[in-house]
Formats: structure tokens, sequence, C-alpha cells
């Protein structure tokens, strides 16, 4: 089995980049695991509902596991529940960054 990549957000301009190395990676090699966490500012683009939510949404429903930090949504005063459909709340994101680390997941950090 391949390993993880786990893509790290944390800014919200981000957001394209991030979603272009998805689609290629699912595109190169699509029995890879993937995973984005998005802490810092990263999470406010996603709660605007453009397209970038519904981009990665449709990404979520397909098995990338979307984590988003419950500390930067608390920080940024968004609500949890309006989070993007498929993406789950982690604590924190460096600790679940570290932890998918510590599990043999692959940083990467566009």
């Amino acid at each position: 089995m391949s390993a993880v990549l786990l893509f790290h957000i944390d800014d919200a301009g981000r957001w394209p980049t991030v979603l272009a190395n998805l689609r290629n990676a699912r595109t190169a090699d699509p029995g890879r695991p993937l995973q984005v966490i998005a802490n810092g500012q990263a999470p406010v683009a996603l709660w605007a509902k453009g397209h970038w939510r519904r981009e990665l949404e449709g990404l979520a429903a397909a098995g990338v596991v979307v984590g988003i930090c419950q500390n930067s949504l608390r920080n940024l005063g968004l609500d949890p529940e309006d989070r993007p459909a498929g993406s789950v709340l982690v604590p924190a994101g460096i600790i679940a960054i570290a932890d998918a680390q510590g599990g043999g997941a692959l940083y990467l950090k566009p």
C-alpha cells in the first residue's frame, strides 16, 4: 500500500494549488490515500460556500480525508457545524499533522 499524501494548508489563498495537487495526485495514482489538514486562515475560504468548497466536498465524497482544525474555527469565529460536507473536525491541526506523519504519511505543503 502506498503512503498517505498529507496536504497541509494554512493560507486561504492556497486552495487553488492544493485542489490542483489533489486532482493531479488522484489522476496519477488513483489508489493512493490522500489527506488534507486545514488550519490557520485556510478554513475561511470554505465557509463562503463557493467553488473551492464544492470541489473539496466532491473530493471528500471520493475518499479524500479532510480535517478542519477546531482551534482555527474558534479563533476565526466560524461555526463548526457549517463545515464542508464530508470533512471531519480535528482538535488541533498541528497534532493531526504530527499524528499522520508518525503513522507514515508524507507531508506536503503546496
